[in-house]
Order: structure tokens, then C-alpha cells, then sequence
């Protein structure tokens, strides 16, 4: 069988369900081997998460954990972590926290068969010592973010960005400003935006949500991380202009929500299942993706977008950058007045636009994407 070592940023089981997610379901239904290689952890994790401490101590396993159907998962434990603090933010950090894992990361990939693979697939640019550490025929970088452009990021992580570009068989980006910042690396960068997964979102029957049950209220929706590019004056805006209808969010909350609190029309739901959020969106009315404009959110294709229209809701945007590239039926708003316009003119035709949005989706489905992978692998 075929293998594949995903180094990541993000657990297998975390609380989104990205582009690599999708990637390592589709390798593994296609002949490979999949090894998850979550970030590399210590105790200093432990002080700063918990949790996520927790999660990767149970990855930490002699022989690596089966996950999924041919998915398998594994997290380094590393005497050095290399992060955002003084002497920890540099290349030489970088290095020995891959170098001083315990136990030796290079042996257990051994052990487990994943030190010789046919493709090494990195997202997370920390993993970029692998590329010297292990066999491989293909290396492949998916650029899904402007790593330069995240608070918490290393200083270094770009240098390390550059090198994987650099010297990587194939890269893909997930928006044309990626393209943009990138090229002068290289010129063969490959455009892949992101897409959704028909299957877990278009269902012969949906259950109405119990948070929805006797409210005949219109309901306005948002799904996914609420972190410092959501857009809290933007949402307040519509909130109170538009009281007859009402606000529903979903997902982890990382910044203070209490200026929407005192609102009767805003519901801050908090995490769902991902198999349970299709039927939040087929019950609603509309949904939103209300993100700041800027650097960093012009460097994104919203998952949201292709899952919220596959069930033929439609969508109100602001103007980030890849919208222009999308092509998509989503109703893109320049300013906040005509944001909020746009949720009710959504509304308004709703029905009319439910087939196009649901063709849009159709044609964007990460089936579709990982056929253009094949063909470069």
C-alpha cells in the first residue's frame, strides 16, 4: 500500500474540520496509507492548553494509533518547542524540537514503516526538518493561509515557509493572493481553493435543531471560528437594525462576545458537531460570513462558503479579496449598510436562488480537487 505523511497544524479530531481533513479521507480512499502527524508538543503545553496537551499525550504512542480507516495518527513529544518566546523563535529551536523528540521521532517513523514514503505533504512549515530526515518520492506544500499574517506565528516560520516552496515537487495555494505573495519563489504555484463535503451536508432528511423549535422568527446564521477577523461591529450593526430577524452562531468562541449579549436576537450557540451543523444551515434562513477585511482574510477561501450553499442557503459576505475570485452566487457587501440590506434581500429570495447555490456547490466538491491532486501525484 501506498503512504502518505500529512504533518499538521491542527489534530485529527479538532474542533474544525479543514482542507487536509478532507485530503487525508481521500488519499486513504484511494490506496494509501495515511500517517497525521500532529504538532509537536511538551509540558509547556500542558501550562498553555490543557486539552490539547491531553489530546496529543494519547497520540503519543510506540505504535501508531489507528484514527480512521487507513488513517493513522502520531504527536511528537519534544524536549524543545520551538514557539513565539525569546530563544524558543529561532531556526536552531526549530530544529532541536524535531531532533530531540522523545522518543526519537526519526526512529519511530521507522518502526512504523513511514520513514520511506511516496509522499511527504506539508502544511505545517515547523515540520520542515522532515524533508532531511526521511525518504520520499513526491514532497507537496498546500499553502491555506498567510502564515506571516497570524498574532501567534513564529518570526522564523517564513524562512522555513520559503525553504518547503522552494524545494517542494508541487505547491498548491487556496487563493489568488497566495499566489500573489508567493510567485516570487516560484512560478509553477498551483491554485486549489477549498471545497465541501457533499456527503456529510446533503441528506434525504433534516432534523430541526432544538434551539430552533417554536421560533418563526427568520434566522440568520454563522458557522466557524469566532477569533479576531470577525468582524463584532459589523455583526452589532445588523443586529440591531435588523430585530425581527434573528442571529445564531456556531463555533469555538475566542474573543469577548458580551457587546452582542444583551441583544434578545443573538444566540451564541458554541461548538456543534460537524454532522450536525447541515441541519442548523437547512433550517435557517441565511447565513454570514462577517470577517474583517484585511491581510489576513484575504489570503482565505471560506469552507463556509461552499457548506453553507450546499444545502441552497445563500450567502452575505463582506468584500475580502478572493470573493472577486470565486465567482460564487453569494451577495458580497462593500459597506455595513449594504450588508445588512443584503441579508434581507437573501431572504427575500431565498427560494429563487436555492438551485444556483446548490449548483455552485456541486462543482466544488473536495472529490473535485483531489482528482486535479491526482494528476500531479
Amino acid at each position: 500500500m501506498k503512504k502518505v505523511l500529512m504533518a499538521e497544524y491542527l489534530e485529527y479530531n479538532s474542533d474544525f474540520k479543514v482542507g487536509n481533513h478532507h485530503y487525508a479521507e481521500m488519499f486513504a480512499q484511494n490506496g494509501y496509507e495515511v500517517l497525521w502527524l500532529s504538532p509537536v508538543y511538551n509540558y509547556m503545553t500542558k501550562i498553555i492548553d490543557k486539552k490539547l496537551y491531553n489530546q496529543r499525550k494519547k497520540l503519543n504512542k510506540k505504535k501508531f494509533k489507528q484514527i480512521d480507516k487507513n488513517i493513522f495518527g502520531y504527536s511528537p513529544y519534544s524536549v524543545v518547542l520551538y514557539g513565539k518566546l525569546p530563544l524558543l523563535d529561532t531556526k536552531f529551536a526549530n530544529k532541536m524540537s524535531i531532533k530531540l523528540t522523545i522518543p526519537n521521532l526519526n526512529r519511530s517513523l521507522r518502526n512504523n514503516n513511514f520513514h520511506n514514503v511516496d509522499i511527504l505533504w506539508l502544511t505545517n512549515p515547523k515540520y520542515y526538518y522532515l524533508t532531511k530526515m526521511i525518504k520520499y518520492k513526491k514532497l507537496i506544500y498546500r499553502c491555506a493561509d498567510d502564515v506571516s499574517e497570524f498574532n501567534q506565528m513564529c518570526k522564523t516560520i517564513s524562512y522555513f515557509e520559503e525553504q518547503i516552496i522552494k524545494d517542494a515537487d508541487e505547491v498548491f495555494v487556496t487563493a489568488h493572493s497566495l499566489l500573489e505573495k508567493k510567485k516570487h519563489l516560484r512560478n509553477d504555484l498551483i491554485y486549489l481553493p477549498n471545497g465541501v463535503e457533499l456527503n456529510n451536508f446533503v441528506r434525504d432528511r433534516y432534523v430541526m435543531p432544538k434551539e430552533f423549535e417554536n421560533n418563526m422568527s427568520k434566522k440568520c446564521i454563522y458557522v466557524g471560528a469566532i477569533d479576531h477577523w470577525f468582524n463584532i461591529e459589523l455583526v452589532k450593526k445588523c443586529v440591531e437594525n435588523l430585530k425581527d430577524i434573528d442571529f445564531y452562531f456556531i463555533g469555538p468562541v475566542k474573543i469577548d462576545l458580551s457587546p452582542l449579549k444583551e441583544y434578545k436576537n443573538v444566540y451564541i450557540l458554541g461548538k456543534k458537531d460537524y454532522k450536525d451543523v447541515p441541519n442548523y444551515l437547512y433550517y435557517s434562513d441565511v447565513s454570514i460570513i462577517p470577517f474583517e477585511v484585511n491581510a489576513l482574510t484575504d489570503s482565505i477561501t471560506p469552507i463556509k462558503l461552499y457548506e453553507y450553499m450546499s444545502v441552497g442557503l445563500s450567502v452575505v459576505s463582506t468584500n475580502f479579496k478572493e470573493m472577486k475570485y470565486i465567482n460564487s452566487p453569494a451577495y458580497v457587501a462593500k459597506n455595513y449598510d449594504e450588508f445588512c440590506n443584503s441579508i434581507i434581500k437573501a431572504i427575500d429570495n431565498k427560494e429563487r436562488d436555492r438551485s444556483k447555490n446548490i449548483e455552485f456547490a456541486k462543482e466544488n466538491t473536495w472529490e473535485k480537487r483531489f482528482e486535479k491532486i491526482q494528476k500531479y501525484i
